[in-house]
């Protein structure tokens, strides 16, 4: 309990020094390089490029509320209410968390490469990460099923990934976010222990 707590407590707060020292200036040269690595650019294969912002649009807005909605109604449906209640709101306090985060540091998009997805607001911490990583990643610590940790972790980084390579975000936003989402899910994961909060089964039997 103490142990997830204090362990996303600290992903956390790394989430925020990071921002600190990406606004210093600090690793400009890491991003640099790393977007030269990883962007697609107009010579990359068609088929690259689809299959990055299909992967990239699992972590839209309405995907993950969506997965929200699915993972509230299991938990209701094995009778987890405060398990759901739980999840809901760690959810959106995480959210709630990076957008004003957004704000707060005010980074600008990279403009390195061409972008191959819309994209409109402050680029750290980038939302698509922070918001998939907390969605899947709480839902997955708070079922019986411990082997869905790794897809559903799977897709929250694989989400994080397509977004330097679409061209949209830094290298150190998607970083961030993934440490921001991720530390909140140990956090909300700690409480329902702390709580006594059984684990809902996803499978029957």
């Amino acid at each position: 309990m103490r142990h997830r707590i204090a362990t996303g407590t600290a992903l956390v707060a790394a989430a925020v020094l990071l921002g600190l020292a990406v606004s210093a200036g600090w690793l400009v040269w890491f991003d640099t390089s790393m977007m030269h690595a990883l962007a697609l650019t107009d010579a990359s294969p068609r088929w690259m490029i689809s299959i990055t912002q299909f992967v990239t649009s699992l972590g839209d807005v309405d995907p993950r509320s969506g997965f929200v909605i699915l993972a509230c109604a299991v938990f209701i449906a094995r009778h987890c209410w405060r398990s759901a209640a739980l999840y809901l709101m760690t959810v959106i306090v995480s959210i709630m968390g990076h957008t004003q985060a957004k704000l707060v540091y005010a980074r600008a998009r990279p403009r390195l490469s061409p972008w191959f997805d819309n994209a409109g607001d402050f680029a750290y911490p980038s939302g698509h990460a922070a918001g998939s990583m907390v969605v899947l990643l709480a839902a997955a610590l708070l079922v019986r099923e411990q082997w869905l940790r790794w897809p559903l972790l799977g897709v929250a980084l694989a989400i994080a990934l397509s977004r330097p390579m679409l061209g949209v975000h830094w290298p150190t936003d998607v970083i961030g976010g993934a440490l921001w989402g991720a530390g909140f899910a140990l956090i909300g994961a700690g409480v329902a222990e702390a709580l006594g909060l059984p684990k809902a089964r996803v499978l029957a039997g």
